[in-house]
């Protein structure tokens, strides 16, 4: 029973220690450029994902604005280093992310359109960053 315990801690511990380093560089990154986190957390076989990666993360005209606020970052939603409070129960969701904290600032479940897209992403930068 002992061993049955250690071997739980340690998996705990070994949890804990892959979410405490999760967004570590992309953090350091984001505050050095001034920008926010934009995470989303996808599926390779969800095809609202796709056409989100195609439609907006893909196209260079969206593409480039995006990368003038935010440090963008994907992720597959079953990806074991995910920490807890980032899992979404719609994909794609994508989140905005305080580089400081790793707080979630903002939260847009499914498909968006890219312009509509962009005019959140655009709001939600102007209020954090003044």
């Amino acid at each position: 029973m002992k061993i049955f315990f250690k071997t739980l801690l340690m998996v705990l511990l070994m949890v804990n220690f892959l979410n405490a380093g999760f967004l570590d560089i992309e953090s350091k990154q984001a505050l050095k450029e001034k920008k926010l986190i934009l995470l989303t957390i996808k599926s390779d076989t969800c095809p609202y994902c796709l056409k989100m990666k195609e439609d907006v993360f893909d196209a260079p005209k969206y593409k480039a604005q995006i990368n003038q606020k935010y440090l963008h970052v994907e992720i597959d939603g079953k990806d074991i280093t995910l920490p807890h409070y980032l899992h979404a129960k719609y994909l794609p969701t994508n989140f905005i992310l305080s580089p400081k904290t790793l707080a979630i600032l903002d939260e847009f479940p499914g498909y968006i359109e890219p312009i509509h897209f962009l005019e959140l992403l655009n709001e939600v930068y102007a209020q954090e960053i003044k």
